[in-house]
């Protein structure tokens, strides 16, 4: 009987949640953000109610409104990227009246305390994750003036890329091409192709972002498939409040080779161009984001040409009762060629002649749509649909030999404030795949993954989460998989100064469709199938501290121990001359990254000055533990210097960047091989609503492959300028 009582307060509590909002007592908060020093509106900043699901962001003239706000004392954030957050405390909201505040926020060149959602799918600061994050702001984007994302990521502490594969503390390696160990999310969605599990790092221009975050390590309970090493979470520009055209075009040019016996063309003619336009507005309740962008290039060697389009569009509605809905979608055209291994150390930069056909064309198309339905200030639903279709074509001379690879995903996921800081998330996530080509056959595949997350204040600085997600693996007419991932952590913030964290995770990721069933002859190997490949897991667990040691500076380190199970890599057999994904049994990456960020705005002379300084290192102990050797294609080593000097509305910038030297490669063992050591320099000013920018890419001439008979591209001179009207 009691047990019955229990059951139903708690089923009557639940059905208060969905009561309308309208016949609940409530007030609203309306205020204004603005620049603390122009004084001049900020519009687009985020305002909001801790402790809640109330939120809103600013109109053009730097004002907001959230409404049904129950009578209460709360919290109230407001946040801009490129600015620090400010957070009013004991604002009192009373029924039926309106609450006004006024912020004002300050500009910083570096992100000190950005909010995120990696963490937990809710908004939360950085230095109260139990997790270890880095962001990239768009201001820093826009500064480093990227043509992809991967140029926008491969300074972020912890991160290097082998080729187009990315890695997080050195969690992927280099798999030709195949199979991710991070997942790629594009606005919490994910976007990998369903047959490959590879990125298009083109999908969309550097203009449309508006941060990136990164979680380091496994993040599948909340994330499911593929985030075994971590997840990136590309977040996209809203709509702004007012019209606005943003436009930015970028040329570079490739200086001579090193030595002149390298040279396989006149090097006068080798350069790339890059352009972007994007329109947003708001039309009432209706917002439009619209962009489109084209990057051709002639590449630094042979059939390093390519020419690439995108076509992007992000749309919103506002709903009455703050129900919002939202849609994206992106299209992408690439035709390129494929330069897979030099002609020889002589000709390092040219390719046999019987490869010169080797060109493919990828066509892919993204599209997500999103509902979010706060049903009350302390219940909310989200709904999220996405669909993902690559075409590749002529690949190696190979006409009509793929079929258009389809994903499709749904989730729902519910957001629960039992009480002031106590969240829960539980959700559900369904993905279905197929791919089709005569090289693997036609083989479909689907996973389905409940999950659950309760983060709980304890005490104003103790947080602790807890989740866990059940995930079923079916690849049709093949093996099925279940997978557990539990995941705990905790932050303890000492000092208002000092936050310590603390987590534990699993992460798994499913064998691709192309892992397991490729047949392919390619060059002078032959890649073989594998369907009864094992899915990979591990866990991973985190120990690390957020200082500020002033208002402008801080200090973060972290001790990593990332412990893989039935991890997948590339093998490659010399002798028989063929490739095949094959499971190692158990393997460890651990290691302690260490990063710092110092501003010191100063002023001389009537001018404004603003020097700035991130920097950071990453080592790592990486070793299949079978037979006691290092992973092939990861350094031991990475390290990362931005320096920024800014003096009023001129800037120079300064990057650098260095991997150690890699132990352990497939092809070509005994080659001797060496450490990377890039150098970019950069100048800019700003002046009307207009920014011209001069760079030099790998300023030091410095020749690196980080695998086989591929050369990292010579010095190279950049010219950009960008727009804002």
């Amino acid at each position: 009987m009691r047990l019955s009582l229990e059951c139903s307060s708690l089923l009557l509590q639940f059905a208060l949640l969905l009561v309308p909002t309208a016949s609940i007592a409530s007030g609203y908060v309306t205020g204004k953000v603005i620049d603390s020093k122009s004084k001049a509106p900020l519009p687009g900043a985020n305002v909001q109610i801790m402790g809640t699901v109330r939120g809103a962001s600013t109109d053009r003239n730097g004002n907001f409104t959230i409404e049904k706000v129950p009578p209460g004392t709360y919290s109230i954030r407001a946040s801009m990227i490129g600015y620090r957050s400010v957070t009013l405390k004991n604002i009192l909201v009373r029924d039926k009246q309106e609450t006004k505040v006024f912020f004002e926020l300050r500009e910083t060149p570096i992100e000190f305390d950005p909010i995120v959602v990696l963490a937990g799918k809710t908004k939360q600061r950085l230095d109260q994750a139990a997790v270890s994050i880095s962001v990239v702001s768009a201001k820093e984007i826009k500064r480093r003036n990227p043509t992809n994302l991967i140029e926008a990521l491969e300074t972020v502490p912890g991160i290097n890329f082998i080729g187009n594969q990315i890695n997080i503390r050195g969690s992927t390696g280099y798999t030709y091409g195949a199979g991710n160990k991070v997942l790629l999310l594009l606005d919490g969605v994910p976007v990998y192709a369903s047959d490959t599990g590879e990125f298009n790092w083109d999908m969309l221009p550097p203009l449309d972002i508006k941060r990136i975050e990164v979680l380091k390590g496994a993040g599948s309970t909340l994330w499911g498939a593929s985030a075994l090493g971590g997840v990136v979470n590309v977040i996209t520009k809203s709509p702004s409040p007012e019209g606005k055209l943003l436009f930015s075009c970028t040329a570079g040019k490739y200086d001579k080779p090193y030595y002149d016996e390298w040279r396989w063309t006149d090097p006068n003619r080798l350069h790339y161009v890059r352009t972007d336009i994007s329109y947003s507005k708001q039309f009432g309740q209706l917002g439009m984001r619209i962009s489109a962008g084209r990057f051709m290039s002639t590449g630094y060697t042979q059939l390093g040409d390519f020419k690439k389009y995108n076509l992007t569009g992000k749309f919103d509605y506002r709903f009455p009762d703050n129900i919002k809905w939202t849609g994206y979608a992106a299209y992408s055209f690439i035709y390129r060629g494929f330069f897979i291994q030099w002609k020889g150390q002589n000709d390092p930069y040219e390719v046999d002649e019987a490869n010169l056909d080797n060109y493919a064309k990828t066509n892919q198309l993204s599209v997500y749509s999103k509902l979010a339905i706060p049903v009350s200030s302390r219940f909310a639903i989200n709904v999220r649909a996405s669909f993902v279709r690559t075409l590749m074509g002529n690949q190696f001379g190979e006409a009509a030999g793929f079929n258009p690879a389809l994903g499709q995903g749904m989730e729902f996921q519910v957001d629960w404030l039992p009480h002031s800081g106590h969240t829960v998330t539980i959700g559900m996530q369904y993905q279905h795949d197929a791919g089709s080509t005569k090289y693997f056959g036609d083989h479909k595949g689907f996973f389905i993954g409940p999950y659950l997350q309760d983060e709980w204040k304890i005490r104003e600085n103790l947080r602790v989460t807890a989740g866990f997600r059940y995930d079923r693996y079916q690849l049709i007419g093949g093996p099925k998989e279940d997978l557990f991932s539990p995941r705990i952590g905790i932050n303890w913030q000492p000092w208002s100064t000092t936050s310590l964290r603390a987590s534990a995770g699993s992460g798994f990721r499913a064998a691709t469709i192309v892992e397991r069933y490729l047949e392919l002859a390619i060059m002078n190997f032959k890649i073989k199938a594998n369907p009864g490949l094992k899915a990979e897991s591990s866990w991973a667990y985190d120990l690390g501290f957020r200082h500020y040691v002033t208002e402008n500076w801080n200090v973060d380190v972290s001790l990593f121990d990332n412990e893989y199970w039935e991890l997948i890599e590339a093998h490659l057999d010399l002798i028989r001359g063929q490739i095949q994904f094959r499971n190692i049994p158990r393997a460890r990456i651990r290691g302690i990254e260490a990063t710092t960020n110092i501003s010191m705005p100063i002023r001389i002379l009537g001018l404004n000055m603003i020097p700035s300084l991130q920097a950071s290192v990453t080592a790592m102990d990486h070793k299949d533990l079978k037979w006691n050797e290092p992973l092939t294609y990861r350094p031991k080593l990475l390290a990362t210097i931005k320096a920024l000097f800014r003096i009023g509305s001129a800037q120079i910038e300064v990057d650098y960047r260095y991997a150690s030297k890699i132990d352990k490669v497939k092809i070509y063992p005994i080659n001797d091989r060496v450490p990377m050591k890039f150098l970019d320099v950069r100048a800019s000013y700003d002046f009307w609503h207009l920014t011209v920018q001069l760079g030099v890419n790998n300023l030091l001439q410095y020749n690196y492959a980080p695998m086989e008979s591929n050369l990292m591209p010579m010095r190279t001179f950049t010219v950009g300028l960008q727009g804002e009207f």
